[in-house]
Parts: structure tokens; sequence; C-alpha cells
């Protein structure tokens, strides 16, 4: 069912719960319907700090934060205090991390991913289902085979190699899952449910205290707890609950809760003249819609330990393309065809960064909560490994006769300022194997904590280029299940 707490008198200020979760985004949402499914003798809470409509002005400002020397001027859309979260602007750009990116690199300081890609692969089924993804295939072979003539002839000692993106329509959570909200007998969604606090008793979390903005409190005591909130707004609810308390423990006490923030960035390095109809852009396929990708060969990614990231093309008209009349000239060292310009667009892999961090200043919002500060920054070999991606493509078709690559932003300070973020907030409770190197463990429980989960993109660990929607959805499913008891077969029989 659902219940609005906002000038609702009939509204209950006590509530008992098996689980309790707080915040129905894409992640809340699929946990919460996951878990009353999978035990129909639970009583599962999902509490929203908004409501169905857009938030008001008020509630908007409980978001409000500082930032340090770096702009981010995504920071007004990139969280939606509402039913459905952040899927209410979600592009659906999906894909699950790639191999690689669950492996440690050598040139950086932390290690990825505490375990490998095929503990996450069992629950990949379900997350598309929620996302609505037609297929849950993201091998390049499934579009590779009918668009050969459309994607290049990689060779098997390349520097590059190819993945996949497929696109949720994209879902709104909040429109798409509100009947079954409503009508799972063993789930409760409050709305207008803001947490403002969260009680303690040694290493157990016992209650959540929840309220509209100036009204009355709701109390849910509870055996688990999720903080589902976002990569910000969960970060910033755990330093909360540190305080001023040292940070020099493990869990809420760790120096690294609020450390590593992460997003990715894109941007356009220069322009491409390529074989005509290249098929690095979305497209429609039998399987569903689709993209391709360029990407660095593992070779380079786990030996040389350049980041992560990938290329798209954006064709410029044939038509009005000067550049494309150079092509096909064996005297400019051109294969014979026809040949399109392109521009280069390249989403960017961050390391995890120490002094990339979210902290808290003294200002408090209308929940008594201190707001956050986010400090965003980027490592400058980021770009240089980006930049070193876009010339091995230019190399790569040059080599072969079939294109010419062109530069025409340069990697200079001005144009590595003027870069922002893509909406997601990742890494500032990253999952660890041991608490030393994380916020969370394997399975996404607060280290420290007996019974405080996190079902967000914070606690992807390395973030590869992928959007963190899909992954983050799977991670929820597969925490469902962790918290059911139910085994990897339940998961693979409900994906069957």
């Amino acid at each position: 069912m659902i219940i609005d707490l906002q000038g609702n008198p009939a509204a209950p200020r006590h509530l008992e719960a098996d689980v309790f979760i707080a915040g129905a985004g894409p992640a809340g949402i699929s946990l919460a319907l996951e878990l009353a499914r999978l035990r129909p003798d639970w009583h599962i809470v999902l509490a929203e700090g908004g409501g169905s409509e857009e938030p008001t002005r008020s509630e908007r400002d409980i978001y409000k934060l500082a930032l340090g020397d770096k702009s981010y001027s995504v920071l007004d859309i990139c969280r939606r205090r509402k039913l459905g979260g952040t899927s209410a602007h979600w592009g659906g750009w999906s894909k699950p991390p790639d191999t690689a990116d669950f492996m440690d690199n050598p040139n950086w300081d932390l290690p990825a991913w505490p375990f490998g890609a095929e503990e996450l692969a069992p629950y990949l089924p379900a997350a598309c289902q929620w996302c609505e993804i037609s297929s849950a295939d993201f091998d390049i072979a499934a579009v590779r085979q009918d668009n050969a003539d459309h994607l290049l002839s990689l060779d098997e000692d390349s520097q590059l190699t190819e993945h996949l993106f497929r696109f949720s329509p994209p879902t709104r959570s909040g429109l798409r899952y509100r009947e079954q909200l409503e009508q799972q007998g063993n789930l409760s969604c409050l709305l207008h449910a803001n947490l403002m606090n969260l009680g303690q008793e040694g290493d157990r979390t016992t209650f959540a205290e929840l309220a509209p903005l100036g009204e009355a409190v709701t109390r849910v005591a509870a055996r688990e707890f999720v903080l589902a909130m976002g990569g910000i707004e969960t970060t910033r609810h755990l330093l909360n609950l540190r305080g001023d308390e040292p940070a020099d423990g493990e869990g809420i006490h760790s120096p690294l809760l609020g450390r590593y923030f992460a997003d990715h960035f894109g941007f356009s390095p220069g322009q491409l003249l390529a074989p005509a109809d290249l098929r690095y852009s979305r497209f429609r396929h039998e399987t569903g819609a689709a993209m391709p990708v360029l990407t660095f060969a593992e070779a380079e990614l786990l030996g040389v330990g350049q980041n992560n990231s990938a290329i798209y093309l954006w064709a410029e008209s044939d038509e009005d393309s000067l550049l494309r009349h150079y092509g096909g000239l064996p005297t400019l060292g051109f294969n014979k065809g026809e040949y399109w310009h392109y521009h280069v667009k390249v989403i960017v892999e961050p390391r995890p960064n120490f002094a990339s961090a979210l902290s808290l200043t003294e200002d408090r919002d209308a929940l008594g909560l201190r707001r956050a500060k986010l400090d965003w920054h980027i490592h400058e070999q980021d770009f240089a490994s980006a930049y070193q991606l876009v010339s091995a493509l230019g190399r790569e078709l040059g080599a072969a006769g079939s294109g010419r690559l062109q530069i025409s932003q340069p990697n200079t300070p001005q144009m590595r300022a003027q870069v922002t973020g893509g909406c997601h907030h990742m890494g500032t409770t990253r999952m660890a194997a041991s608490s030393r190197d994380g916020v969370t463990d394997p399975e996404l429980r607060v280290y420290g904590s007996a019974n405080l989960y996190i079902a967000s993109s914070a606690v992807i660990p390395r973030y590869g280029y992928s959007n963190p929607t899909l992954t983050t959805v799977a991670l929820a499913v597969r925490l469902a299940h962790h918290l059911a008891g139910a085994s990897r077969e339940v998961a693979d029989d409900q994906a069957a």
C-alpha cells in the first residue's frame, strides 16, 4: 500500500517492519518489491522523502549543498526528491561493468570490486526486467554478426575492443511500479517520509524517524535497515550519523566515508574521417536499441593500467562534411569507399581520488541535518588516458587506410576545467573485502554495523564507463536475496 504522511491525520506514528528501506528510486523500489515477493511473511517499509509530484522549493532546498573549487553544473538536475528518484531524468543508457572493471588497475592504489563479474551475473536478468531492457545479452556478438559492415575490423592484437550498451525506454520507476507498490499487501510505501534520524544501540540500528516537513514524526522499528537514497544523500546521512565522532575506525567511522567521490564525465576531443555509416552510436536492432562503443583492450587495462574509458561516434551529415570528399582517394592513403565525418565522443572512467570528497558543513537543512559540501577533483591522468584511447583509434584507422583523426580540442587546463559530471554519483561508501579499503562489505553491509546496508551507486568501487543504474539495480536484487536468505539458484529460477 502507499501512504502519504503529509497532511494526513490518520498517518501511522509507529510501525514495525522486518526491513526498512529509505529511498524509493530504482534501487529502493526494486529492492522493496523483490523482498516483499521473496518473503511474503515479512513486512517491508519503503520510505520516500518526496511525493508523487515534483518537489516543492522547500523540498528541493534539502538537497542544497556547497561546492569546492570545481563547479558542478548538473547539480540542480541530478537528484529528484520524488517517488521514482533519479529515474525521472534517466536517459536509459544501460550496461553492466566490463569484466576488467572488477579487476585491479596496476596503476591505482585501491582494489577494485571485492568479487568478480560472475557474482553479479545471476542478478542481471532480473535487473534488466526491472529496467525494461529487452535483452540481457550484452555480448557485442549479439549485434556484430548482422552489422559487420558497419563496425570496424579489429585485429586480435589491437589496442582496442568493443562493448555494447543497451537502453531502457527509460523506465520511470515511480510511474511504472506505483500500482505494484499499492497492491503489494506486505509492503508499506510512505511518501513525504523524510528520514530524520536512525536510532542506534551498540552496533545495531533499531529505528528510523520520518516526517513530512514541519509535521509529526513516524517511527519505524525494524530488524534490517537499508539506505537507498542515492550516492550523495546516502553518504550525507551516514556522515550525519557519525556526527563529530572521530573518523578513525570502520564503517561510519571510516576515514574513507565520503571520500573517492566520482562521476563519469565526457568531452569531444576531435573529429574522425572514417567509413560511412559506422554504428558506434545508438541504433535499432532486432534485440532492442543498442550502441557499440570502442574501448581499450584488456591487455591495455590490466597490463598498461589505462582507464577504462569508451568512445562513441556522432555522424555529421555525409552531405555537409567537406572532409568526406578526401575519403577514398588512394593518393592520400585511403581505401576506396564512401567516408563520413564523425565527432568523437569520450566517456571517461575516473580513477579513485581520495581528494574528491563529500563532507559536512555547519549549515543545517529544515530536517536539522548538516548539509554536504562537494569537492570534486579529477586526476589529470584520467584525461591523458582518454586522449591516448582516441589516438589509438586514429592510429588504427590510419594504418588500415580507412580514416584520419583530427584533434580539435587539445588537452589543456581550460578544457579540463570546463567538463562537468554525468549525474553518476559513485565511490563515497565504496564496497571492499576489507574495512581498510572501503565502507561497506561485499554484502553491502556497513562495516561495524550488524544490520545497516547500502543500496546505492555510492558502493561502486571501480567506475568503468557504464552508467550505474543497471548495476545498482542488480546489486539491489542481490541484496534482496541476501536479506531474504534466498540462494543464487532462486535468482536463476526467477530470471528464467
